[in-house]
């Protein structure tokens, strides 16, 4: 490559991502914090309020909802955004894909969890009132505790895993200075 070819190169950290992967993460993102704000306030509310239940329908319906975006991120990731190169060490090249990897895992493992327990509670899957999906019974009593169960502290996990996640970002803008938490802004933003 000579000179000039370089210099068009964009250094590693200011490559960005594309317009549909940033949509797609900051998509998610609202997601999972409503998701999870949702169910720790109706946790606050006493049993068969109508706000609770309220809460609980809208959980389950933007739920089924997260499972469509969640998939066509992960279809996205895999087979359709353009692969940035690595910034920092090999350590953190490394710790960013084993947090960002986890991430994904818990999220499906998430949906399809709060799916089975839906339907070991024999509990209608209500999308916005509009239709319901059939819930076979599957699941024993049991199994259905143990899905709530592993429901709720998989939530807390992923919540405790984006939240590092972010505190990297953070860390990677405001102490390395290198750009990395740009890639993922709105352009707007990754111009300031």
């Amino acid at each position: 490559m000579n000179a000039a070819s370089q210099s068009t190169q964009p250094r590693p950290a200011e490559a960005r991502y594309d317009r549909v992967t940033i949509a797609l993460h900051w998509i998610v993102v609202v997601f999972v914090i409503g998701l999870y704000a949702a169910a720790i306030i109706w946790g606050e509310l006493p049993r068969g309020t109508p706000a609770r239940k309220l809460l609980q329908a809208l959980h389950i319906s933007f739920g089924l909802l997260f499972i469509v975006v969640l998939a066509v991120r992960v279809y996205w990731r895999l087979f359709r955004r353009p692969h940035l190169p690595g910034v920092g060490s090999s350590a953190q090249r490394l710790a960013a894909a084993v947090a960002q990897n986890a991430l994904y895992l818990m999220l499906v493992a998430q949906a399809v969890i709060g799916v089975c327990w839906r339907i070991a509670q024999q509990e209608p899957l209500a999308f916005f009132g509009l239709f319901e999906l059939p819930e076979p019974l599957i699941f024993s009593k049991a199994t259905g505790k143990l899905l709530g169960v592993t429901h709720e502290y998989l939530g807390h996990a992923i919540i405790i895993v984006a939240s590092l996640h972010a505190l990297a970002a953070i860390y990677h803008h405001f102490v390395l200075k290198d750009g990395v938490m740009r890639r993922m802004l709105p352009s707007a933003a990754a111009r300031d």
